[in-house]
């Protein structure tokens, strides 16, 4: 298979995700594979912060999407409403949608967050693959900014003061080198960009 072939697949979350992107590594392993390679390939637990982070992610750049998410009216997972409309499942809080709408009202509303995001030639959720160290990678950028040449990424954090200590925990660098390695259809990123909100 070409590699603009496997690309187009990849666009699919469905594939990206699925068996036919599980051939290939992603950031998402690097911590496994320093921690605990024997858990590679081992699917990861949804926490409440990824959860509010998807959230976000979707409400910038896929809104069309968000009825995919389950919010139930509670005040904690730990109640009895909770556990009998989740069935099991790890869902969103009705005051963590609430917030996260906040914040993504909060960066449209920055004029420099609102023209990079929402220029006219980007891109939204464009897959790349590249070769390293005789590996396949796979990554999806959030933004592909073409103008100004610019892979974006969109962060959350509840704390600004910890963020340098959380770009080394979830390995925002390897992430930031991945991005570097592989050209998107032509496209040379010069740059790579944390979009950072609170």
């Amino acid at each position: 298979m070409k590699k603009q072939e496997i690309i187009d697949k990849l666009r699919d979350d469905e594939h990206y995700y699925g068996d036919f992107g599980k051939q290939y590594l992603s950031n998402s392993d690097i911590s496994t594979l320093l921690k605990n390679p024997l858990d590679l390939r081992t699917p990861s637990k949804t926490n409440p912060h990824f959860l509010v982070g998807g959230y976000f992610h979707t409400a910038i750049l896929e809104p069309d999407k968000l009825k995919n998410f389950k919010v139930i009216e509670s005040s904690s997972r730990n109640t009895k409403h909770y556990r009998e409309i989740s069935g099991g499942e790890m869902c969103l809080l009705q005051h963590e949608v609430d917030m996260t709408e906040a914040l993504v009202s909060k960066m449209i509303d920055n004029k420099v967050c609102r023209d990079l995001i929402h220029e006219d030639k980007n891109e939204f959720e464009l897959p790349g693959i590249t070769e390293l160290c005789n590996q396949m990678w796979k990554g999806k950028a959030d933004i592909v900014n073409h103008n100004e040449k610019l892979i974006i990424d969109l962060k959350t954090t509840s704390d600004l003061d910890s963020f340098k200590w959380n770009a080394k925990k979830y390995n925002y660098d390897s992430q930031a080198y991945i991005y570097r390695e592989y050209n998107t259809e032509g496209f040379d990123p010069q740059q790579y960009f944390i979009n950072q909100t609170l």
